[in-house]
């Protein structure tokens, strides 16, 4: 070959694989750099977290350190109906692998009101479609709060592992304070079986021994905010998906300092005073009766004179005749319960001697420092209960869905799925014309 020919092919190879190769990286890096290219990214990935979630889903900031590795800053995540914000985060850390997706969350903030559309998403969405669950999924997240306008619940860790199974998927999410032991914490497992005909769900949630405040969910459960500023949940609550809804178990669940004069606010009467709940059997089934036995105890009460004579006429309490003389109500120190309800039938006890060693069996109200109400063991209607909580009042309803039954609920698993498994090009011809 010609001296002059071989520079020339020297030339070109240089050109097509050195020159061209270079130019066109440089390039890539320097579109990468752009403002436009980065905008387009993010809305790109707003566009398909939307369209996964069914969220509105904002970001201020991302970036791209590696292929399947990103990092988001200051997403926020609407309610595309309301607009309300439902939870905020700060910086978000997602990487997607081979075998895993992991994702590392930095100041996570909760709303109370957005509880229903984050369970939605994660039972709706992500749990009930078996697409979106092939590869397991690892979460941390720092600095987690629930807030409500009444109240906040703030975890300093929390850590959720998503893992495919042969029958299902299974959820395992545990938040606590690593420093503080006592701090309250919470442990959650869903299970979704589609080992039947019928893939059902079941849910877990219990305290570790410690105590969540009530108002920190107000927002989304308001019964809870009926409870009060300062009441508080501790136990295990099971739930568990039938043909009819979700049958719930509070067996071992209790509610202390519950404030009455919160709970009777909407009623035609209050009643003053702190009470505790402890429930040793209960399990509520959609469309049945309760059965549930337990106690509750109230301490520095005041009882209008219409609730004392509710007691002896509904509840069959047997009340000092000097109590009902007073027309300004009493102050009790202390009432105490023991409560079974049965199917149609309830069965109320007074347990005051658990509490005082000088009080004789059977009583209910102490006061004045003497016994001022009696209850052995008297079995009254169910429907006595609600009687006696007033039916005139407005909260009324709150009360019935306890001890009354309840109509099954209809509830979808998952969004529809359409798939089209042929399709013939179009080629001209009668078309379909809208009228």
């Amino acid at each position: 070959m010609h001296e002059r020919t071989q520079r020339a092919v020297a030339r070109l190879l240089f050109v097509f694989c050195c020159a061209v190769p270079t130019f066109l990286v440089a390039s890539t890096i320097l579109v990468t750099w752009t403002p436009w290219f980065t905008q387009r990214q993010r809305e790109r990935i707003e566009y398909e977290l939307g369209r996964e979630t069914g969220l509105l889903v904002h970001i201020d900031a991302m970036d791209q350190v590696a292929p399947g590795k990103y990092v988001l800053r200051q997403v926020r995540v609407d309610d595309p109906e309301t607009n309300a914000t439902i939870a905020d985060v700060r910086v978000i850390d997602f990487h997607r692998g081979e075998h895993q997706i992991g994702m590392l969350l930095h100041q996570v903030t909760l709303r109370s009101s957005g509880l229903g559309r984050a369970w939605s998403l994660l039972h709706g969405r992500l749990l009930s479609s078996p697409s979106k669950t092939t590869l397991p999924i690892k979460v941390e997240a720092c600095d987690v709060s629930i807030v409500s306008s009444s109240g906040s619940l703030p975890f300093n860790h929390l850590s959720a592992t998503i893992t495919p199974e042969s029958d299902g998927v299974r959820l395992v999410a545990a938040a606590r304070d690593r420093m503080d032991p006592n701090q309250p914490s919470l442990r959650a497992e869903i299970h979704r079986d589609r080992s039947g005909d019928r893939p059902t769900s079941r849910v877990v949630l219990s305290t570790d021994g410690t105590a969540l405040p009530c108002s920190a969910v107000a927002e989304y459960l308001p019964v809870a905010g009926m409870l009060g500023s300062e009441a508080l949940w501790s136990g295990t609550m099971k739930c568990e998906e039938t043909e009819n809804g979700w049958t719930l178990d509070l067996g071992g669940c209790s509610l202390t300092n519950l404030q009455l004069v919160d709970l009777t606010r909407t009623l035609r009467y209050r009643v003053v005073g702190s009470a505790n709940l402890h429930l040793t059997r209960c399990k509520i089934s959609p469309g049945g009766w309760v059965s549930a036995v337990g106690e509750i105890d109230a301490t520095d009460l005041g009882l209008p004179q219409r609730v004392l004579l509710a007691m002896r006429n509904q509840l069959g309490w047997q009340i000092d005749p000097q109590v009902l003389a007073s027309r300004d109500g009493i102050e009790c120190k202390l009432a105490a319960v023991h409560f079974e309800i049965v199917d149609e039938t309830t069965t109320l006890t007074g347990i005051c001697h658990r509490h005082r060693d000088s009080l004789g069996q059977g009583v209910a109200l102490f006061g004045f420092g003497k016994e001022l109400g009696w209850t052995g063991g008297t079995t009254i209607a169910s429907r006595q209960i609600t009687a006696f909580v007033d039916p005139p009042g407005r909260s009324l309803s709150v009360f019935n869905q306890v001890f009354l039954p309840s109509s099954p609920s209809v509830s979808i698993a998952a969004d529809p799925r359409v798939e089209i498994r042929d399709a013939t090009p179009y080629s001209g011809g009668p078309a379909i014309r809208q009228r």
